[in-house]
């Protein structure tokens, strides 16, 4: 009786090549001692849970998710506690009430092939003879399967933008820019950011995204407080929300203005200094620091009077 294969399957992490830039991981190396170790540790964890699609399932034979970790990936114990601690906090791994841990980006970077695709792939590069010294410079030289995966990814991604039909720079710029500026996306956090977009616009959402950069709350659940806040403004577009924040503004200084007037004085300032421009208009600068009052000067247009 012939004896049947059974068909293997070989996983791989897509590797953004944006990685090392992005801030959460920057911010590990430099300011966290052993920081490069926790990286490594994270990608080891990234890999581990491939089979799994992105969980570390808590098999129960140690005392917790940590040291099973630890013991299968040759690592010391406190540096697997410190780099799940981390990740945790940066919204990268999420601990389940199984005590079972989800690698919250691998489901966006994961990549498989079988054991025949690779077979035919090995051996295409084992008969790739190049007729000069140089390794080949263009994909047309060595049509390899590898040629055929980059094709794939392509289209995947120009699928998304032409999914939710909001242009060249939509989802796919959203994403990057979270990825940039706040920590590598989840495929939980695109999909709110797909959910975000398809209940509002791509400008919008750029638009609060942006904002939580300024303020330095770069969550997800930032952002959806920003995005439910103009939801029940009625603020649909950038023009609606620079015109809510003008006259909230506005209001500001009124309501600054009718307290003012209400006591004396306690600071005098010369009326060319922003601190005296402030005062003149009506504004209380006790407590503002300079910055503070050289931005509200130029919000309120004070600085040409």
């Amino acid at each position: 009786m012939a004896q049947k294969n059974k068909t293997k399957i070989y996983f791989w992490i897509k590797l953004d090549e944006n990685f090392f830039k992005n801030l959460a991981i920057k911010n590990l190396r430099k300011t966290v001692t052993g920081g490069d170790t926790l990286v490594i540790i994270y990608q080891q964890m990234l890999l581990s849970s491939l089979p799994n699609n992105g969980v570390i399932y808590y098999e129960g034979t140690l005392q917790d998710i940590a040291q099973e970790i630890a013991l299968n990936l040759d690592e010391k114990l406190d540096d697997v506690r410190l780099a799940i601690d981390y990740f945790q906090k940066a919204g990268l791994l999420q601990i389940g009430d199984d005590g079972s841990a989800e690698m919250l980006q691998v489901p966006m970077l994961i990549g498989q092939e079988t054991n025949w695709n690779k077979y035919k792939r090995d051996k295409k590069l084992e008969n790739f003879q190049p007729t000069s010294n140089q390794l080949p410079t263009s994909s047309n030289q060595a049509p390899t399967e590898i040629e055929s995966e980059s094709e794939i990814e392509s289209e995947s991604e120009i699928e998304i933008e032409s999914d939710d039909d909001v242009g060249k720079n939509s989802l796919q710029s959203l994403s990057d820019f979270f990825s940039n500026n706040f920590h590598p996306i989840s495929q939980r956090e695109l999909e709110q950011l797909r959910e975000f977009v398809n209940d509002s616009s791509y400008e919008m959402v750029l638009l609060a995204l942006e904002i939580a950069v300024d303020n330095n709350a770069r969550t997800i659940k930032y952002v959806r407080s920003i995005m439910d806040k103009w939801e029940n403004n009625n603020i649909k577009t950038p023009e609606n929300y620079h015109a809510f924040e003008a006259e909230r503004k506005r209001k500001f200084v009124s309501n600054n203005q009718k307290n003012f007037q209400q006591q004396k004085p306690v600071k005098k300032a010369p009326e060319w200094t922003d601190e005296g421009r402030l005062i003149k208009a009506g504004v209380d600068t006790t407590g503002m620091t300079q910055n503070e009052m050289y931005k509200l000067v130029g919000e309120m247009g004070l600085r040409n009077e």
